[in-house]
């Protein structure tokens, strides 16, 4: 009998709490604090807050659901003993929670373009939705196709929240808004926000393939492992967190107003240069599945010590607008 434990594991309710925390240091404490300084608020930006916060939980859940509809031969290989639907969720249970979830998610994301009055806010979320289904029927299985499709979303989580507050400050003040830099200082902070998130994502989702190798290969999966090698997959995943290595630093000393900031340059030391170079290393070491899963777990630690900086942000514009 399906219980209400069943239903969280398989909407991978931690997973769905990441989410939830990214909109909620985002929106209260990158992009409220910020426009404090101008002495600016958000016209319904509880209402705001709540839909974005909504879309963005319910799509995500459906999401899940789906994946694991589509995936139960290769976790039946893969994890057995993790295997939801089909053994405590019927497939007709878990297709129906998957259209109500996506329905609910999609329906929060038009009420956002009916309450802003902006169309193509509702175009997105129906898109990602759409991405998300044909990335677990389909493009999962295909060379790194599904890897920059979850990417992609994981990108749109953050700059979503960017583009639903710049709609709204247009809707409200402009033409004045065009006179300052807060339209183009929002986008670039969740932009860059969603871009940390895309590539963590993107490598995430990498090392994932490895760890499932077995599962995809009896499937025919063409993974970049099952294509390349794991030797191969190494290197990409190497250079890949060299790459964001190099970026988050660009970023940490050169792009944001607080460069000089101790607290800035400190925590991206010690919370992200260190623990990326440790990656590196264990990803070089890692040859066992059990390994791999750890280093699965160790990137979203790092994803969450990264987004918390969100946090810092808000205190720096606090302090900010103390001594302005």
């Amino acid at each position: 009998m399906v219980t209400i434990k069943n239903w969280f594991q398989l909407m991978r309710w931690k997973n769905l709490l990441f989410l939830a925390y990214i909109v909620t240091t985002i929106f209260y404490g990158v992009v409220t604090p910020y426009l404090s300084q101008y002495n600016l608020t958000l016209s319904n930006d509880i209402v705001l807050y709540l839909l974005l916060m909504g879309s963005t939980v319910f799509i995500a859940a459906g999401g899940y659901i789906i994946n694991d509809y589509f995936d139960t031969k290769i976790d039946e290989i893969n994890r057995p003993t993790k295997v939801i639907v089909g053994r405590y969720v019927t497939r007709a249970q878990a297709g129906l929670a998957f259209q109500i979830l996506l329905g609910l998610g999609v329906l929060c994301g038009l009420s956002i373009a009916l309450l802003l009055r902006d169309i193509t806010i509702g175009l997105i979320y129906i898109v990602i939705s759409g991405i998300l289904w044909f990335y677990s029927s389909s493009y999962k299985r295909q060379l790194l196709i599904g890897n920059v499709m979850i990417a992609l979303c994981g990108f749109m989580t953050p700059f979503m929240i960017g583009y639903v507050v710049n709609t709204q400050l247009i809707s409200t003040y402009s033409p004045y808004i065009y006179a300052t830099p807060i339209i183009t200082d929002i986008y670039l902070w969740t932009a860059g926000f969603g871009l940390f998130s895309f590539l963590f994502t993107l490598l995430r989702e990498i090392v994932k393939d490895i760890d499932d190798i077995q599962g995809d290969r009896e499937m025919e999966c063409h993974t970049l492992p099952i294509v390349w090698g794991i030797g191969t997959t190494k290197i990409v995943l190497m250079v890949l967190s060299i790459v964001i290595l190099l970026l988050t630093g660009y970023f940490a000393f050169f792009l944001i107003p607080f460069a000089t900031d101790t607290i800035t340059w400190k925590y991206f030391v010690f919370g992200i240069a260190i623990p990326m170079l440790i990656l590196i290393f264990w990803i070089g070491k890692a040859d066992k599945r059990s390994q791999w899963q750890q280093i699965s777990q160790f990137i979203k630690f790092i994803m969450l010590i990264g987004c918390s900086y969100a946090l810092i942000v808000g205190y720096l514009f606090y302090l900010n607008g103390l001594t302005a």
